[in-house]
């Protein structure tokens, strides 16, 4: 829960209200007076994060200011206007502008019209606009269209901006904005994480928002790729196990958004890198909507070099949005939503698998290093001989067991080696505990027995397995609404919720201690929300005032196995053991799926 005065994780702290009447009155007023006298302070400091501002001076052709003059902002697409008036000095400023394409209009007796259009306001953008007002009737009108390019005079911070159209122009595989970051200078696409980092409860990777999108974690300045800060519409989304962005809007759903690489105010504190600023679009007077299905499949691709057969690859992403006016000029509404629906084969890559000799139990060829020992000398110490009598005591019962024939392991003492496991030309179990290298079956412990049916033969050699025919699935489902409202009394009110769903069935979670091969999926199931309330309240030309109150909460359940829970390996029939048998895991994992998304009732024993 983020309730502030502006986006950084700060909080307000608030007394009771009957605590405050037991302090004696001299307090009361000096509290009173300070709360006062900082409120204009913090409305000054602490600028607004998801509007902008226009200011400037009015003067007439010799250079002398005119004072008192109305100034007019209207935003050409909701048409909701703000008026100000020129100080003393001539100048004037719209401290809280909404994103948005704006026009000024000035008007003053004695002298004409005049009229600036193509004002584009970004977020945390400061423009500057300087009139100069010519001698004349109010019948005749001077206007000025702006399509120059604007350098931000008013402020130090250095970023920039990237607007709607350039996203959604650009071919982005996945639609996420959090692409875009690197193609600013500054920016680093790196990680210090290593293939085995520990970062979020175990798993050794990020946790990817929507599934499988980028969560933004790149070096800014050459900061950590988790010192970073995300906001969107004035709400910090920043996940902080992994340091990226827990909330991915819709790329349709985006007006732009900002990053500030350097140098910026001290409002966004708390983050060394960059600050990642979102500001989604809102509704107009005109009600209009998009729709769009994006579509890849297996048709246009080529198979892994080590791989027998092309991997499957089908991909959807679909949905709209829609805009318009529940109350024209006064309330505004914007709607979004996405769907991904993803099958991708995943190859395994070249992995090594027991060979047929080592399933039938005959491992000579891994024998061998009991022989020359694990440095290639002479095997002369532990482990290549038996050196404890527990240890004697147990192959002696297993082997027993197993050849239907007393067999007698002698362990090792403190001046004696013990029975060696293997060495060249050893063909009895008096000369050996593994004659000729072989370990019989039926001495097999059971779960090795029933997992080994589950570890796949070589395909590629001897030794060497590789395949893609198993999918990884991935279900996305995301959506947001946007309401806003601009009154003179109460300034700029706006309501924003996003949620967002996903569901990943990966077929190799090695990144959670999974298996390498095929059988073993792993589930990774997520919901992400934010609610957003905010309030931009200009007061005069010279403070504003921006009140956030955000929430979002996010729950993400990591390598959750696809199968059930049922019997032990050392019991489990190929139907029971792991989920894996009779039913594809795939299918299985889908159909699981569905149960949970329906609730409890008509669920499967084998669904957790």
């Amino acid at each position: 829960m983020d309730l502030s005065t502006h986006s950084d994780q700060g909080g307000c702290n608030f007394s009771h209200p009957r605590l405050f009447y037991l302090l004696p009155t001299k307090v009361r007023i000096v509290r009173l007076l300070l709360t006062l006298a900082l409120i204009p302070c913090l409305a000054t400091v602490v600028r607004a994060d998801t509007v902008g501002s226009i200011s400037g001076t009015v003067t007439d052709q010799s250079g002398a200011v005119i004072p008192d003059t109305t100034v007019t902002a209207l935003d050409l697409d909701t048409t909701v206007q703000q008026t100000t008036k020129t100080n003393t000095n001539g100048f004037y400023n719209f401290t809280a502008l909404p994103v948005g394409r704006y026009e000024i209009e000035i008007l003053r007796e004695g002298f004409e019209p005049y009229k600036r259009t193509g004002l584009v306001i970004d977020v945390n953008s400061q423009l500057r606009a300087d009139v100069t007002l010519s001698m004349g009737g109010q019948s005749e009108e001077v206007v000025v269209s702006d399509t120059a390019v604007h350098i931000e005079t008013e402020s130090t911070q250095v970023g920039q901006v990237v607007t709607g159209d350039v996203m959604t122009g650009v071919a982005l595989n996945g639609r996420s904005f959090t692409d875009l970051m690197s193609l600013q200078p500054g920016i680093v696409p790196m990680s210090t994480q290593t293939p085995d980092s520990v970062v979020m409860a175990g798993a050794s990777v990020a946790i990817a928002p929507s599934g499988g999108l980028n969560p933004g974690n790149q070096s800014i300045s050459g900061q950590r790729e988790d010192a970073n800060g995300f906001l969107v519409n004035g709400g910090d989304v920043k996940e902080l196990m992994n340091g990226g962005t827990l909330i991915v809007p819709d790329l349709d759903s985006i007006s732009e958004f900002r990053i500030l690489t350097n140098n910026f105010d001290a409002e966004y504190g708390n983050y060394s890198g960059g600050i990642v600023n979102v500001v989604t679009k809102s509704g107009a007077n005109q009600l209009h909507g998009s729709g769009f299905e994006f579509l890849r499949n297996t048709a246009l691709d080529a198979k892994n070099f080590f791989d027998p057969t092309v991997e499957t690859y089908r991909q959807n992403q679909f949905g709209g949005t829609l805009g318009g006016p529940i109350a024209k000029n006064k309330l505004f509404f914007f709607a979004d939503y996405q769907g991904t629906r993803t099958t991708e084969g995943i190859s395994t890559g070249k992995i090594p698998v027991p060979t047929l000799a080592d399933r039938s139990g005959n491992f000579l060829d891994l024998a061998k290093l009991f022989e020359t020992g694990c440095n290639g000398g002479p095997c002369t110490v532990s482990p290549c001989d038996v050196a404890s009598a527990c240890l004697a005591t147990q192959l002696s019962n297993s082997l027993s067991n197993a050849t239907g024939s007393p067999v007698t392991v002698r362990p090792g003492t403190s001046t004696v080696l013990g029975e060696p496991y293997y060495f060249s030309g050893c063909n009895s179990y008096t000369q050996c505990v593994f004659p000729n290298g072989v370990f019989p079956q039926a001495a097999w412990s059971a779960p090795a027995q029933h997992l080994l049916r589950y570890i796949p033969t070589p395909n590629i050699d001897s030794t060497d397995f590789s395949t893609g025919s198993q999918s990884e699935l991935v279900r996305d489902d995301k959506g947001s609404v946007r309401v806003d409202t601009g009154t003179t009394r109460w300034g700029q009110l706006s309501a924003y919720y996003f949620y967002d769903n996903f569901f990943v069935n990966n077929p190799y979670p090695t990144g959670q201690g999974g298996a390498s091969v095929p059988g073993f999926n792993g589930l990774n199931l997520g919901t992400a929300q934010l609610l957003n309330l905010g309030d931009v309240k200009s007061f005069g030309s010279t403070s504003v005032n921006e009140f956030h109150v955000s929430f979002m909460r996010s729950y993400n359940n990591v390598g959750q196995p696809a199968g059930g829970v049922a019997q032990h390996a050392g019991q489990a029939g190929p139907e029971l053991l792991l989920g894996v048998g009779g039913e594809g895991g795939d299918q299985r994992a889908e159909r699981c799926s569905k149960q949970r998304r329906g609730g409890l009732l008509g669920r499967g024993p084998d669904c957790v």
